[in-house]
């Protein structure tokens, strides 16, 4: 079954050009898409320009996984990371309202442009554990002891909470991303799910070993050359303001590119996402090379294959939107 990956990113970001270890051959296109296991058919598809997808283990059963073999782009590495280092590609999702970036160590200054509706203020003021919203016991608790639901109250208290939350995973990393409170005793626990997608990333633990360390280990564990960004955006999602916490890092091998992806933080509608992309050098262009992991707790549970497959369905049509105007892009 051919399936595309959620959302929320655009062609990914920050690809930024980093020392080589000329100790090592690069491997070529067609060794790599072997190792991901697709057909000499499938292989030249992606070699013709095709879009070619291949399934993808799930790391648990909150997990809605793809694995996407995009596109040869007529754009070298190098060039392709200088153009997404330029920030312009967050536009390609229509679903983007506004973002920012943060600082280090961060402040409030960095959180300036974030917008908050009247509905959105109300449902974090009133915010209880459960699957309507994405918080931690303490945050819950901020939110309920304001003295309303007044916007700009509400607004300086999500602002603080996102700070805080940005503060604690550059700190720690995985270690620091507290779980949701989901009532009656129960959490999710995000970081155990983004750690499992890191440690089943094995084309990368292959041909990047120090990369793949990197996204296990962040951020005690760091490769030469390594570049990152963290920023904030609010997506409408559904019609639904949804503030998500994203970290880019990337790193660089001879020639080519990887990066990783991670939405640390997401307030409603899904838990968070990691996806890792590779950038190869390949005869006219540049191959990319993407998998993901989307988790939510809305496919856990009783049903919950037949609700993963109705979410991939749902997504592969948008999904296939953004790629495709991403590459109309870079084509100019």
């Amino acid at each position: 079954m051919r399936r595309q990956q959620l959302v929320i990113v655009v062609v990914l970001a920050l690809c930024v050009p980093g020392p080589t270890r000329p100790a090592r051959a690069e491997p070529n296109a067609d060794q790599m898409l072997a190792d991901i296991g697709l057909s000499v058919d499938e292989r030249q598809q992606v070699m013709n320009g095709e879009f070619v997808t291949t399934r993808l283990a799930g790391v648990s059963e909150r997990d809605l996984p793809v694995a996407l073999i995009v596109f040869v782009v007529t754009t070298s590495p190098d060039t392709l990371a200088r153009q997404i280092m330029a920030g312009d590609f967050i536009t390609t999702d229509p679903q983007v309202q506004t973002y920012g970036r943060f600082g280090a160590p961060g402040s409030l200054a960095d959180l300036a442009g974030l917008k908050i509706s009247s509905d959105v203020a109300q449902r974090l003021y009133s915010a209880q554990a459960g699957q309507a919203v994405n918080l931690a016991t303490s945050e819950i608790a901020a939110f309920n002891a304001l003295q309303s639901d007044a916007p700009p109250m509400v607004r300086a208290q999500l602002q603080r909470m996102l700070l805080a939350r940005y503060q604690a995973y550059r700190a720690s990393g995985l270690g620091g991303i507290s779980p949701y409170d989901r009532g009656s005793g129960g959490t999710t626990d995000l970081a155990s799910d983004l750690r499992k997608a890191s440690q089943s990333t094995r084309l990368f633990e292959k041909y990047m070993p120090a990369f793949h360390a990197v996204i296990i280990g962040y951020p005690q564990a760091t490769v030469a050359g390594m570049q990152q960004d963290f920023r904030w955006v609010s997506y409408n999602i559904e019609g639904k303001s949804t503030y998500v916490l994203v970290h880019m890092l990337s790193a660089a091998d001879g020639a080519a590119r990887a990066i990783v992806q991670r939405h640390y933080y997401v307030s409603t509608g899904y838990n968070g996402q990691q996806a890792v992309a590779g950038f190869l050098p390949v005869q006219g262009g540049t191959l990319v090379v993407y998998a993901g992991h989307v988790f939510t707790d809305q496919v856990a549970g009783f049903g919950g294959a037949v609700k993963r497959g109705i979410g991939r369905r749902i997504l592969a049509d948008k999904m296939r939107q953004i790629f495709e105007a991403g590459r109309t892009k870079l084509a100019k």
